[in-house]
């Protein structure tokens, strides 16, 4: 199986090493020059060294380009957008020409609804996956991605019904090489998990420049997660999603157990960059209004973040 992965941050990184280091056939696409150029050059290094997944290793990288485009003559098998959900929607033409009846278009992202604008833009759900990832990390420098933790397995959906077999079986494939992963039938379900326990504390982190631990010990900021986490249980109940009791206080035992941490969107605007929020909070937001659940939490801090991304933006551009 030919395997392309679109997105080599620490999601798609950690993803291509260990489909590399399986002995997989597969291509990396990034559209800046000189990641390509160090991937080339060094491969796709991992930092592991608590073994998280499968400790330090370097593989080399046989296949990397700056875009899709570049693979129409030799087109993959699966392909799997491990690239920001802020940016999906600029990769889609590419995706669109490369189709062909057999891709697997997979949405190895976080945000609500990415599988959903996908399915939109190729015009078919069959063949259309999303994956709830459930490893993070980080970058330690130009050519280096640390692993931060797994907690396996990872879940993989499907759209329609024909795909379910493609999804197990590309699901054995990922645990085969080291990342255990598992097909759902309730993807939905875990999407919303995932997307609401994402917007309790990335939004709040981003803006205060402070790690998901020292936000859960302040008061004044537990108290503001807190209120973000009742909105989504809210309006996911509202879109069909209901969630077990215990489901608000499982998410504060997990949020407390975060650590040290900085969620990427912290990074994304120090470094200038749009951030996820439209699909995170704003989604929430925006399918709360929609569903005429109150959701002034999430409204809040949707537009805290626009307006520091819109400030940095301009800062750095200066």
């Amino acid at each position: 199986m030919r395997i392309a992965v679109v997105g080599t941050g620490v999601v798609g990184s950690i993803l291509a090493g260990h489909l590399l280091k399986k002995g997989e056939e597969t291509i990396l696409v990034d559209a800046m020059p000189e990641r390509v150029a160090g991937l080339k050059r060094a491969g796709v290094k991992i930092s592991d060294s608590r073994r998280c997944i499968s400790g330090d290793f370097t593989v080399p990288v046989q296949e990397v380009f700056t875009s899709l485009r570049e693979l129409r003559a030799k087109p993959p098998d699966v392909l799997f957008l491990s690239i920001k959900a802020c940016i999906l929607e600029e990769v889609l033409p590419e995706v669109k020409s490369l189709h062909h009846e057999g891709l697997q278009v997979v949405s190895f992202q976080n945000g609500l609804g990415t599988e959903e604008i996908i399915a939109d833009a190729l015009g078919t759900r069959k063949n259309v996956m999303r994956v709830v990832i459930n490893y993070a990390g980080r970058i330690i420098d130009s050519e280096t991605v640390g692993v931060g933790f797994f907690n396996p397995p990872n879940h993989i959906g499907v759209l329609e019904p024909g795909t379910i077999t493609a999804a197990r079986e590309l699901a054995a494939r990922l645990s085969a090489a080291g990342l255990e992963t598992q097909y759902s039938d309730k993807i939905v379900f875990q999407v919303w998990e995932k997307v609401i326990l994402n917007a309790s504390l990335c939004a709040i982190s981003a803006l205060t420049n402070l790690t998901i631990q020292a936000v859960m010990q302040m008061p004044q900021l537990r108290a503001l997660a807190e209120g973000i986490l009742h909105e989504g249980i809210q309006v996911a109940a509202a879109e069909g999603v209901v969630f077990p009791e215990n489901f608000f206080s499982h998410c504060i035992e997990y949020l407390n157990k975060a650590g040290p941490h900085k969620p990427s969107m912290c990074a994304d605007c120090e470094n200038g960059r749009k951030t996820e929020i439209d699909f995170l909070n704003g989604m929430i937001a925006e399918r709360g209004t929609r569903r005429g659940v109150a959701v002034p939490y999430n409204e809040t801090v949707t537009a805290l973040v626009k307006g520091l991304e819109s400030h940095l933006r301009s800062t750095i551009s200066q």
